[in-house]
């Protein structure tokens, strides 16, 4: 693989009910912490909301990896691509069950 191929790319519905959706977006990228520029959301699309991201879009002082929770914004630990989507993909089952 190399900068710009593709590695990840889904969008699934989680709960057709809530109208909620998932996207998970990953792209090799060497200049990226971790070596992947990526986005995953939980949404529903209808309204906009955006219901938690975890994301590497920009550098801040909390560092490079992101989780959003509405306005909150904290740092998150990258162990790998496959261990982050798993543990993205837990979270928005736990906060689907709460739902």
């Amino acid at each position: 693989m190399a900068d710009g191929d593709v590695v990840l790319d889904r969008h699934f519905e989680v709960d057709a009910e809530e109208g909620t959706e998932v996207e998970l977006f990953a792209v090799e990228d060497s200049s990226k912490p971790g070596g992947f520029h990526y986005r995953f959301q939980y949404y529903t699309p209808e309204d906009g909301e955006e219901i938690l991201r975890y994301d590497n879009a920009h550098d801040s002082d909390i560092g490079p990896h992101h989780r959003h929770v509405g306005e909150e914004v904290t740092g998150i630990e990258f162990d790998g691509l496959q261990d982050h989507v798993a543990r993205f993909r837990e979270e928005v089952l736990t906060i689907n069950a709460r739902r």
